[in-house]
């Protein structure tokens, strides 16, 4: 089953639709051809997670955003067994940075909501 199909299906397509653009208009070309370093996650959670504080950004479910996590996962373990073609040698990328990408925003969600329940 396609990804666009598990998440109309999930009921998560607004925010699968929200977040892949972000993905796209900020994440999507610097060095599409390497996954996302421990430096650019790191900026991205700390951005978003700034965002989140100042209300210049939307705030998704946990539940959602972890349901469109665990699609895309699940959609990544299919390309584990490929590994050894050599056209398809690394899976799908460009859906391995939406991972990481999509995880990141679940860890500052994680960061934001920590902060407010201390308050």
């Amino acid at each position: 089953m396609t990804i666009f199909l598990e998440v109309i299906f999930k009921g998560v397509y607004s925010e699968y639709a929200w977040l892949k653009k972000e993905y796209n208009t900020k994440y999507r070309n610097q060095k599409k051809y390497l996954e996302l370093s421990p430096k650019q996650i790191r900026r991205i959670i700390d951005n978003y997670y700034n965002d989140l504080h100042n209300d210049k950004t939307k705030k998704i479910l946990f539940k959602k955003v972890e349901k469109i996590q665990n699609i895309l996962n699940k959609k990544l373990k299919t390309y584990e067994y490929d590994t050894y073609n050599e056209l398809n040698r690394f899976g799908d990328l460009n859906l391995y940075r939406l991972y990481q990408f999509v995880s990141a925003y679940k860890k500052a969600l994680v960061k934001y909501y920590k902060e407010i329940l201390d308050l």
